[in-house]
């Protein structure tokens, strides 16, 4: 069954979110696309927070999936791990990261 890691973020509060997409898509991206094991790996920019539609709480997320949790523990311990997560120290801004096993709802199907 496939693994996914989902990342929702918030930029650092003197960024645009213009600027987080950048990065985020740019130079963040090319970081974590050579992690080990990586099957697929998704970006989405916030449009609308319907929590928050004022002011939004997050402004991005991304989903990055493995065949399984072995795959995901390889790519944990690699250096392009390291690497891909060295960026994001001292940045500011939030994050929530989670572990998911995924279904397909509508086709009652496995992801993996």
């Amino acid at each position: 069954m496939a693994v996914s890691m989902v990342v929702l973020a918030s930029r650092p509060n003197d960024w645009t979110q213009a600027r987080f997409t950048e990065w985020w898509r740019g130079p963040h991206a090319d970081a974590a696309k050579v992690l080990p094991g990586l099957v697929a790996y998704r970006h989405g920019v916030v449009t609308k927070d319907y929590d928050s539609p004022e002011v939004p709480g997050w402004d991005g997320h991304a989903v990055l999936t493995f065949a399984d949790q072995a795959a995901l523990d390889v790519a944990f311990a690699s250096p392009e791990w390291k690497a891909a997560t060295a960026q994001t120290k001292g940045m500011g801004g939030r994050r929530i990261i989670l572990i998911t096993d995924e279904i397909d709802l509508l086709g009652g199907q496995s992801n993996g």
